[in-house]
């Protein structure tokens, strides 16, 4: 599914573009998310761990585009992706597929602007309007800042993994499960 572009204002008054990336856009979106999985302990993996090449890149950007049930937004300062947000389902049968899985990510520079917000509650508007039911995903819990966003957004803890994620320096965390309900009463 593909948005239509618009523009997206900071707390610091800063304009930025919001749209849906395109094929074009893959080595943009690919180095984002190297850039962003070296910034941050609180993404699943490390940069070297992120192999696609341009072209499988832009192979998954058609995907979304392509796809009813798919959705991915970026946040654009001019080329350079600055946040990304996807919506695609927990599974494809019956008994799933009234699911979604969101991912948030923003670069480190432009955190506490209120993109992450932004995209959030995009993620919740289009997994609504794509038909989904409940909106699902997961957290360290130690990502404090992340944890009082999505509850603040209506997410509610639905379970914890001990353990989950072991980090290059030996240490453990913690992965919390939340979900969003989203039907409409």
């Amino acid at each position: 599914m593909q948005i239509e572009e618009g523009k997206i204002t900071t707390k610091n008054g800063n304009e930025y573009v919001l749209r849906s990336p395109e094929k074009d856009d893959a080595e943009a979106v690919l180095a984002f998310r190297r850039d962003v999985a070296g910034e941050s302990a609180y993404l699943t993996r490390y940069p070297y761990e992120i192999e696609n090449s341009p072209e499988k890149e832009g192979e998954i950007i058609g995907n979304y585009l392509r796809a009813e049930h798919l959705i991915m937004i970026g946040i654009f300062d001019g080329n350079r992706v600055i946040g990304v947000t996807s919506v695609s389902p927990v599974g494809l049968n019956f008994k799933t597929r009234h699911r979604a899985s969101a991912e948030i990510v923003v670069r480190k520079e432009f955190w506490n602007l209120g993109l992450g917000t932004h995209l959030l509650e995009k993620a919740i508007k289009y997994a609504g309007e794509l038909g989904y039911e409940r909106l699902e995903l997961s957290v360290f819990a130690d990502n404090a800042r992340a944890l009082r966003l999505y509850k603040n957004k209506g997410f509610v803890d639905c379970g914890q993994i001990p353990q989950a994620f072991k980090t290059m320096d030996g240490n453990y965390h913690d992965e919390i499960l939340m979900t969003k309900n989203l039907w409409r009463f």
